[in-house]
């Protein structure tokens, strides 16, 4: 089902994996200047909000049961989720428009195979004889071949992507998300996946295409998020010592008065009140209600 014997690991697979692993590191060690990811904004209380549903997963057994629950709470149904009862091609977009169409497994070949599909993720995990980028990119062309729900495949794909790799180590994949990069190249995206599949139909898969293209998409993601840290890293260096301390406060309070953040910081209630109109006017602080009963939040 697989064709793993066919996958050629070239020097421009390496180079692109060396690159990911690289940053996995950096990021690793800047978790631990948590002031840095405030600074990510929106995508930080994303990445928070996502490592919280990762967090509860990663010790969960990977199989068809998770993978359905999965799918019930991104797409919002209270129901655990089932496979599809009938078949529909998987359709590329890029915007409003629709890049191509692919044929995808029918209800009867996924309710067979995506069980295997799935033990085979989870004890390549637990092997740790491939690296792991190998088997994410692997697992997402096979899902997107399978497409094994009514609607949402490509979404959870993307989550799935993110969700694995987190349990992989990449403790930065949830604050980076996958598809605005899709969305700019979904041209390249469909060249790869019809390659896949083309391949796959003759009988002997290709996977250098696609592996190729998904490493790609990896570096994009850590280019981007590298880009965010390293502007934000910036403007650390350059923010008044008063406002670093007061954002280091909401690493461990959701919500904090005025009275509470002068207490913590011992600062003076004019120079503080200037410093909280700064970070709330820089996007990283919200500010509620009014006059005393005002509070502050992270964004």
């Amino acid at each position: 089902m697989l064709g793993l014997q066919n996958i050629r690991i070239t020097p421009k697979m390496l180079k692109l994996v060396c690159e990911v692993d690289e940053f996995k590191g950096a990021w690793a060690a800047m978790e631990n200047h948590t002031t840095s990811l405030q600074l990510l904004g929106e995508v930080s209380s994303f990445g928070r909000n996502f490592k919280e549903i990762a967090h509860s997963w990663q010790d969960q057994p990977l199989d068809v049961d998770l993978l359905c629950r999965l799918h019930a709470v991104f797409t919002g149904s209270k129901q655990v989720s089932i496979f599809k009862e009938e078949s529909r091609s998987i359709e590329i977009k890029k915007g409003e428009d629709i890049i191509g169409t692919l044929n995808v497994a029918s209800p009867e070949e996924v309710r067979a195979l995506m069980p295997r599909l799935m033990d085979w993720v989870a004890k390549e995990f637990e092997k740790q004889e491939l690296h792991p980028l190998f088997i994410i990119a692997v697992f997402t062309a096979i899902f997107l071949q399978f497409c094994p729900f009514e609607k949402g495949n490509q979404k959870i794909a993307r989550l799935l992507i993110i969700l694995l790799m987190f349990k992989a180590g990449y403790s930065y994949a949830p604050y980076a998300m996958l598809d605005p990069i899709l969305q700019e190249r979904a041209d390249e995206y469909f060249k790869a996946l019809q390659h896949t599949q083309k391949t796959l139909a003759q009988g002997k898969i290709d996977w250098d295409v696609w592996i190729e293209f998904f490493f790609q998409i990896l570096k994009a993601q850590k280019d981007k998020l590298q880009e965010r840290v390293e502007k934000g890293s910036n403007e650390i260096v350059n923010m008044p010592a008063l406002s670093t301390k007061v954002l280091k406060l909401f690493d461990k309070h959701d919500r904090l008065s005025m009275k509470e953040i002068e207490r913590l910081t011992r600062g003076k209630r004019s120079t503080l009140k200037l410093r909280l109109g700064e970070l709330v006017e820089g996007g990283y602080l919200v500010r509620h209600g009014k006059a005393r009963a005002t509070w502050y939040s992270r964004v």
